[in-house]
């Protein structure tokens, strides 16, 4: 393997595809959260599809900015830093082609990491709060407890949030939906509806660019043709050749009745 991370068409096919199938998970994802806030009331199980829904956008913020590629370089060389050197290169370059930068809310994570380590949320509140004595209750004299996190969908304007951390569904849907746009007009696999079966084509060994139909010959000294190639053009040249030497036939001819002239005297 070398030592210098590579980026070529076949290594952007493989990633494209793969960001494809998690868009689409993602939107998937999405159309159930709008099905089941619909309800009346709002189906509760609507976290069920929504944790899905994160999931995947967590997924796709990863593809574009991978963890850790913030941090500092590994100082020695080996594994560790060719594994950086490969992230960091993937990242520069899908956020580069699908033109999304820092801002785009597909690179916010607050929200996912809220859900995820939720339970480190509640360890801080209960750790945090004031425990409530015999003294003070009787004496009126309550701490003030602020509220616990929570985990709450505003089906109006389409607004989570989870541990004080709030995510707009609607931007973040307009931008899965440019992206999808994007890598589509890139990769000709992603318009394939089956994202298994593109993400394995996707995923086969690439060609050598000398063995590809287009390009040049590796012997350009030999005939590298094949056989019936070979019988096919040489019978294409014998008919080729044959009408040459008609033509060459008929122009004689017809020079040679311009010479005499239609008018000319007839020989005595």
């Amino acid at each position: 393997m070398s030592e210098k991370p590579i980026w070529d068409e076949w290594a952007q096919r493989v990633y494209l595809t793969w960001l494809v199938r998690d868009i689409r998970y993602a939107q998937v994802a999405l159309l159930e959260i709008r099905a089941r806030a619909g309800q009346t009331p709002p189906d509760p199980l609507i976290w069920i599809p929504l944790e899905t829904f994160l999931m995947f956008t967590a997924k796709v913020s990863k593809m574009l900015k991978p963890i850790g590629v913030d941090k500092d370089r590994p100082k020695k060389s080996g594994p560790a830093q060719d594994a950086y050197d490969r992230r960091k290169l993937r990242g520069e370059q899908l956020r580069a082609i699908l033109e999304v930068d820092d801002a785009s809310p597909v690179l916010d994570r607050k929200v996912r990491d809220a859900s995820e380590h939720f339970d480190e949320r509640l360890d801080a509140w209960t750790g945090e709060q004031p425990r409530v004595t015999a003294e003070e209750m009787e004496t009126g004299g309550l701490p003030t407890f602020p509220a616990p996190p929570m985990r709450t969908v505003d089906h109006g304007s389409w607004v989570v949030e989870v541990a004080g951390e709030t995510l707009n569904l609607e931007v973040i849907e307009v931008e899965l939906r440019r992206m999808l746009t994007r890598v589509m007009e890139l990769e000709p696999l992603a318009t394939v509806k089956d994202s298994r079966l593109a993400t394995l084509l996707a995923g086969l060994p690439p060609f050598p660019a000398e063995l590809r139909l287009h390009a040049p010959t590796r012997r350009p000294d030999e005939d590298v043709r094949s056989g019936i190639d070979r019988q096919a053009a040489a019978e294409r040249q014998r008919e080729l050749d044959e009408t040459i030497a008609r033509a060459i036939d008929a122009l004689a001819t017809a020079e040679g009745t311009d010479e005499q002239g239609p008018d000319a005297p007839k020989a005595g």
